[in-house]
């Protein structure tokens, strides 16, 4: 499979809650955090994908990667790893913050109005939750989301 490009996001985290959420969220029937649920590393809903960040208030490092088909396994050594698919109409995905809300920059895929699969890595786990007793530590926590097409 061949990668097509790669995106970085930095993204704010409260209350260990995380999403990634279609831009236009008009048609979601429900918007982040409303079912968001603390403890796995990442759940589906319709239109979004929520993960539980390991640090309460902290900056994580978010890479996407589109991919024209599945990706490989990226080297390295990863704390986290859970597969979902994603609904995304306008083709933009936002990460939101629990009470900060969406990050300034999104991730833009190429096609619109198309459902995703995403494989996403987490590392710096932690390192982060330890960091995060003492201060708002900033990319300490990375994670890598995989898109390609379904």
């Amino acid at each position: 499979m061949t990668l097509l490009e790669t995106q970085h996001v930095d993204a704010h985290v409260d209350y260990f809650g995380l999403s990634l959420q279609d831009a236009d969220d008009g048609w979601l029937p429900a918007m982040f955090p409303e079912g968001f649920t603390q403890g796995p590393f990442l759940s589906e809903q319709p239109g979004r994908v929520d993960f539980t960040s390991a640090g309460h208030t902290q900056t994580v490092s978010f890479d996407a990667e589109i991919w024209s088909g599945p990706p490989p396994v990226p080297d390295g050594v990863w704390d986290e790893s859970a597969t979902a698919r994603i609904e995304c109409r306008s083709g933009e995905l936002r990460l939101w913050a629990v009470a900060g809300g969406p990050a300034p920059q999104g991730i833009v895929l190429p096609h619109a109005s198309a459902t995703w699969n995403v494989r996403v890595h987490c590392r710096g786990r932690v390192a982060a939750a330890e960091a995060c007793l003492v201060g708002v530590p900033h990319g300490v926590e990375q994670y890598l989301a995989q898109f390609w097409p379904v």
